[in-house]
């Protein structure tokens, strides 16, 4: 076969390296004969897949319908690839990337409402770049996790801890009973944040669970409270900030466990501003609160560094796991979402945005057995839900 019919076709060599051969379309992964001398074709699959691609570098046809297609397709190809780069390296250094950082990055999945029917009947071959596009925005860009891991490993009530970290917004709103919280939960250890109001007064009056109240903070366990220590904060305050951080010792079944709660601080007042059209006020606004939550970030970490393992860390973050400066502060700690939960993780609820902000945190102590969010019960936040175990017997 000598010539090329279409720019679309798939041609290779046969084994014996004296024909080309054009691949019957439909039986692009079958197994192959060359019509001539009846070697195998490509029995690896390696050179047709090549050539599929190389295929793609120009569009199928010169007529307007096929260019711009192909075009459309390559553009968000490019789209899905910075928009990563942007969340992952720019975010929280340029206020255009904190925005999406914080925003409905499910918008960047909408042109696809409209490429893929056109592939399908103008180019199917382009439906190839097509899904790596949705499978970088689903992954990187959203955030989508398997949750794989946690089918490695099965529950074990005798030795997991199921840990739960939940803001609170107050506690005005919240519809549940504390005590009928912490039994729909099935929770060891419940972390809440802006813990104040009603909420702060019944989980004071508690009497068959081990709890603390400091300063906005609120921990409900069924494991004696040893110690209890805040972090430093008047210079966070000073500067507009919130570093909420409180830290305790709990004897867990006999072995001391340090546990910490945060409450950092968050950007939304930059946010709402570049929402509303005030970008000479929002912008700047913006770029303070990135840089004064990368200072409580980092402060938080060197404050729990300092107490001893096994350790667990709970709270608002009030930053994506994808933001540059979390994962400075944080890399080493195993997101117990990212490790185990199945889903997009979203936590804060804003309309119709949901950014993963609330995170449970643990040291390579622990194994991560299940992570999940949980139910609205009353707040703007959604409630973690974690078991653990540890990785020594209890």
């Amino acid at each position: 076969m000598a010539a090329r019919q279409h720019p679309r076709d798939v041609i290779v060599r046969c084994s014996g390296e004296r024909h080309r051969v054009r691949l019957a379309p439909g039986r692009f992964w079958a197994a192959a004969r060359c019509p001539t001398c009846r070697a195998k074709v490509d029995p690896t699959r390696l050179w047709r897949c090549r050539t599929a691609l190389l295929n793609l570098r120009a569009p199928a046809a010169p007529d307007v319908r096929q260019r711009v297609l192909w075009w459309a397709v390559l553009g968000y190809l490019a789209l899905a690839f910075v928009s990563t780069a942007c969340l992952w390296w720019l975010s929280d250094r340029w206020w255009l990337a904190t925005t999406l950082l914080f925003g409905p990055r499910w918008l960047l999945l909408l042109p696809l409402l409209v490429l893929i029917p056109l592939a399908v009947r103008w180019d199917r071959p382009v439906l190839a770049p097509l899904v790596l596009s949705f499978l970088v925005v689903l992954g990187p860009v959203m955030g989508f996790r398997t949750g794989w891991r946690k089918l490695l490993t099965s529950p074990d009530s005798e030795r997991d801890i199921k840990v739960v970290s939940f803001n609170a917004r107050g506690g005005l709103g919240v519809s549940r009973a504390t005590t009928e919280l912490m039994l729909d939960w099935e929770a060891d250890i419940a972390a809440f944040q802006e813990c104040r109001g009603p909420l702060q007064y019944a989980i004071q009056q508690l009497r068959d669970w081990n709890t603390d109240v400091t300063d906005g903070l609120c921990l409900i366990s069924r494991f004696p409270i040893t110690t209890v220590e805040q972090m430093e904060r008047d210079a966070f305050q000073v500067a507009g900030g919130s570093a909420l951080v409180v830290t305790y010792r709990l004897d867990v079944r006999g072995q001391p466990v340090t546990f910490t709660n945060v409450h950092l601080e968050t950007p939304r007042a930059g946010l709402e501003r570049i929402r509303a059209g005030e970008l000479d006020e929002g912008i700047p606004k913006l770029q303070e609160k990135s840089s004064l939550r990368e200072i409580e970030l980092r402060r938080a970490r060197r404050w729990v560094e300092e107490f001893p393992r096994p350790h667990i860390v709970v709270g608002d973050f009030n930053t994506p796991p994808e933001s540059p400066i979390y994962r400075a502060a944080w890399s080493s700690w195993q997101n117990a979402f990212s490790v185990a939960g199945r889903g997009f993780g979203g936590t804060r609820l804003s309309g119709w945005i949901r950014v993963r902000i609330d995170h449970i945190l643990v040291d390579q102590s622990w194994r991560v057995i299940d992570s999940k969010v949980g139910d609205d019960v009353g707040s703007d936040h959604l409630p973690v839900l974690t078991t653990l175990r540890w990785k020594y017997p209890l």
